[in-house]
């Protein structure tokens, strides 16, 4: 019987692992797993969904701020950046603007 690892675990492979966010803390990380499945491997978007990595931190952060009180229109991030404390989002906008 092989062991099983939970989703959020093999999502981290999906990382870069040569980029100055990999000491980044495990839980932003982990946070910023789930947005690979839209905006792209390593925050690099191939089709429609803009890409995150290596944009303006403090633009990352104002979208995202956005997009949780409604004032920038989207389809599911609202929902996430509802799920995000303060913290999480600004250390996620400094993550994302580190990944080249």
């Amino acid at each position: 019987m092989s062991k099983k690892f939970p989703l959020a675990v093999a999502m981290l492979a999906f990382l870069p692992l040569a980029s100055p966010a990999l000491g980044a803390d495990p839980h932003i990380r982990l946070i910023a797993s789930t947005c690979l499945n839209c905006h792209g491997p390593g925050g690099k978007s191939l089709g429609a969904v803009p890409g995150l990595a290596g944009q303006d931190q403090a633009y990352l952060l104002t979208a995202m701020k956005e997009q949780r009180s409604g004032a920038r229109e989207t389809t599911v991030m609202r929902r996430y950046m509802n799920g995000y404390t303060e913290d999480e989002m600004a250390k996620l906008a400094e993550y994302f603007s580190s990944l080249k």
